[in-house]
């Protein structure tokens, strides 16, 4: 056991050096080392290539039944920092007071690590589970979800009735992640001269007052007591011209995430009343950049239960939770309500910045769980 627990470590770093963040060919090499990987331990795998150069794996292990099947997501990328590699251009990694350091260690490379022992190890004993396991290590995951969008365009989760991502959750019991908007508003106005605002019509003035209305406390439904709050970032607002003119244009750009029982729908439908009944028609353009459903199983349902007492054989108290943050698992909630649940050993706090870190005792327990939700997919789905 101490030399597998080694084994998974020393993958786990290797995975982190690799350069992947998220840019054209970021995922090259990674994806190409996990195909060798998966080679060596026999487990069938390909690897998808997506618009911009970019890449995802998938791979199969058959179980006892076809008719429906687990499907285990994690991504390859990580976000595009700078000032993050060592003097042979590799990511700089390194293991100390029982915690590994570097980018992608907790978002999410040591899940990825802990999915592929959960797959040796399944291998190495010549388990078959009772229904398929697909694992899909996506790519661009950090931008535009390519991978993720890859598996609904090729109908790769038709029989997919539980999609496990292993995003950094600490061990905790993921069971609902917020949804998503992401919008521009193009407020046009009218010029003037600075010292006479009065002639013209601010476009900045008219952002700032639809913002203020987006951001009144009544906007959105009140959440489930189970997920945060849900919240409204104003990401910028840009306007042209200098100091002495009022500005004709300006357009601002807001994420909103959401929590149930509030929906996309609702939102988007408060959004276009409140520009409609604030501004004439020709006064404002409104453009969906993006936007994801939030998703949520249910804490007395069976697959949580199941898989909350197996967390519980391996790592003491974790508890059930939701996340603030999108993953590839709200894509497929949103176009093929596939349940997700969201169950990874990273440090969800200490992601996205240049002092990431996981603990080892975290990447071992979660691989040990992962095997343990294949062995028992049967009770689960």
């Amino acid at each position: 056991m101490q030399q597998e627990n080694k084994a998974i470590i020393d993958t786990t770093l290797e995975l982190v050096k690799i350069d992947s963040r998220n840019r054209p060919h970021g995922e090259d090499e990674i994806s190409s080392y996990i195909s060798d990987f998966l080679e060596k331990i026999r487990v069938d795998n390909a690897i998808i290539s997506h618009e911009k150069d970019r890449k995802s794996l998938i791979a199969y292990y058959p179980g006892t039944e076809s008719g429906r099947n687990l499907l285990m997501c994690g991504h390859l990328d990580t976000i595009n920092i700078d000032s993050v590699e060592g003097p042979d251009n590799s990511i700089m990694a390194d293991v100390r007071g029982g915690k590994m350091f570097g980018l992608g260690t907790s978002d999410m490379k040591g899940g990825v690590a802990a999915m592929l022992y959960a797959l040796k190890e399944l291998v190495r004993t010549n388990f078959k589970p009772r229904y398929d396991i697909f694992f899909a290590f996506t790519g661009d995951e950090e931008a535009d979800k390519a991978g993720a969008l890859h598996l609904l365009e090729n109908e790769l989760t038709n029989n997919t009735r539980l999609m496990i991502v292993g995003e950094p959750t600490n061990l905790n019991l993921g069971l609902g992640s917020k949804g998503q908007i992401w919008f521009e508003v193009k407020f046009k106005g009218k010029a003037a001269h600075g010292s006479t605002p009065d002639k013209g019509k601010s476009a900045v003035l008219m952002a700032m007052n639809f913002i203020s209305q987006i951001l009144e406390p009544e906007f959105f439904v009140k959440n489930e007591k189970f997920f945060p709050k849900s919240t409204v970032n104003v990401g910028f607002l840009n306007a042209d011209g200098p100091f002495n003119v009022v500005p004709d244009t300006c357009v601002a750009g807001l994420d909103i995430r959401l929590s149930p029982p509030e929906t996309v729908e609702n939102v988007k439908k408060k959004i276009k009343d409140i520009l409609s009944s604030s501004f004439r028609k020709n006064e404002y353009e409104l453009k969906i950049v993006d936007s994801l459903d939030a998703s949520f199983v249910q804490p007395e349902s069976r697959m949580a239960k199941e898989i909350k007492k197996i967390i519980g054989r391996h790592a003491s108290g974790k508890r059930k939770i939701a996340l603030s943050y999108a993953t590839d698992g709200s894509v497929l909630n949103t176009y093929a309500s596939v349940p997700v649940i969201i169950l990874g050993p990273g440090i969800p706090e200490v992601i996205h910045n240049r002092d990431e870190y996981i603990p080892l005792e975290n990447i071992i327990n979660a691989s040990r769980i992962y095997t343990d939700i294949m062995l028992d997919i049967g009770k689960i789905i």
